[in-house]
């Protein structure tokens, strides 16, 4: 990542953001957008898909309490997509519960007044640097480096440390989810990090680089997870095919979660839960029961979203379906997996969701 405003593919937007929110880092450097057109399964009429982003501008978020550069502008911010409409929701912060990362309609016009309010200055007339064509299906369907599996390494390193600290079991954790240590990478934030693959029909589609050790995130200039470029993250859940293969889902945040709960969890990559993503855990356990458990807080801010999901999905799985709220102050990484499943087991049970943690 880089703050030279020489290196910007749109230096406009670049100098905007600096005169307005103060220190810009580039993300991405130099990475053209990558999109294409495909069709809405509802309305039936053309859209724009992004493949790959390319370059950001990374800003302190001004809607939330945000020290760490998670608001990313893109370098398209502003400009007009294909049909000639400016594309100003081309932002997004990755703090959860953010009204930004929420795409609260409201938000975007104030970041609109923000970056262009009074000033003369026209985004749509902007001339972009043509940037360079990244190959995302090489990036996010091969390692970003040298790797090791983390059962292969000994048990003093420092990625065996970290999971092992965590009650994790290292030789589960690389046999069982094939995670790997990346020794060197070209990408900078995947050197020295753990490297969570993320398949879809048995085809490798994604990952995710996680530092292997905790710290004030908040207070961080490094995101706590990394994901590869171009990852489909609305059309998958991590975990799917093991999961597919018990009689309950569990559907989580993060890829810890997971690891925590069991093989009966997928996690969504993130605070929210698509229609794609719920579509697709509707086909798995139409005949069987499921249950979402996001974070309390993540929970809290979402909770009009979450009560519409339970309905449909109680609805439409055969044993049912239905939310549970952990206690306040726990996530289900930082719980012991006994416990976990016997509080959910209950809180389920409550509910009238009835769950099964056996193979089918």
């Amino acid at each position: 990542m880089t703050n030279d405003e020489k290196n910007a593919l749109n230096r406009t937007l670049f100098r905007r953001c600096k005169a307005v929110f103060g220190n810009v880092r580039i993300s991405q450097v130099g990475e053209k957008q990558i999109r294409k057109t495909s069709i809405d399964l509802i309305t039936g009429k053309p859209k724009e898909v992004i493949i790959h982003a390319g370059e950001y501008y990374a800003v302190c978020c001004p809607f939330c309490n945000d020290t760490r550069f998670r608001c990313y502008i893109n370098h398209c911010y502003g400009s007009d997509n294909q049909w000639g409409k400016p594309q100003l929701h081309l932002a997004t912060c990755f703090n959860g519960g953010c009204p930004l990362a929420l795409k609260t309609a409201h938000i975007y016009e104030e970041l609109e007044q923000m970056l262009v309010g009074h000033h003369l200055v026209d985004l749509r007339k902007v001339q972009l640097r043509e940037g360079r064509t990244v190959d995302v299906s090489k990036i996010r369907s091969s390692w970003p480096g040298e790797v090791t599996r983390v059962d292969k390494l000994p048990s003093t390193h420092e990625a065996n440390v970290y999971l092992a600290g965590r009650g994790f079991d290292p030789d589960k954790i690389g046999r069982f989810y094939n995670v790997h240590w990346c020794h060197t990478s070209d990408r900078y934030i995947c050197r020295n990090r753990l490297i969570i693959p993320i398949y879809h029909d048995k085809q490798m589609v994604g990952w995710q680089a996680r530092a292997a050790f905790e710290t004030d995130w908040k207070k961080s200039s490094l995101p706590k997870y990394y994901t590869a470029p171009g990852t489909p993250r609305r059309n998958i859940l991590y975990n799917l095919g093991n999961a597919s293969q018990y009689e309950v889902g569990i559907i989580v945040e993060g890829v810890t979660d997971v690891w925590r709960v069991g093989p009966q969890a997928v996690c969504t990559l993130g605070a929210t839960l698509t229609n794609e993503q719920q579509t697709l855990f509707r086909q798995h356990f139409k005949d069987y029961s499921g249950v979402l458990l996001f974070d309390p807080d993540v929970k809290d801010k979402l909770e009009s979203k979450v009560n519409g999901i339970e309905a449909d999905l109680n609805a439409r799985l055969k044993s049912g379906f239905c939310s549970v709220q952990l206690p306040e102050g726990t996530d289900p990484g930082s719980l012991d997996r006994t416990m976990l499943r016997e509080y959910i087991t209950k809180q389920a049970s409550d509910k009238g969701v009835i769950i099964s943690w056996k193979k089918r």
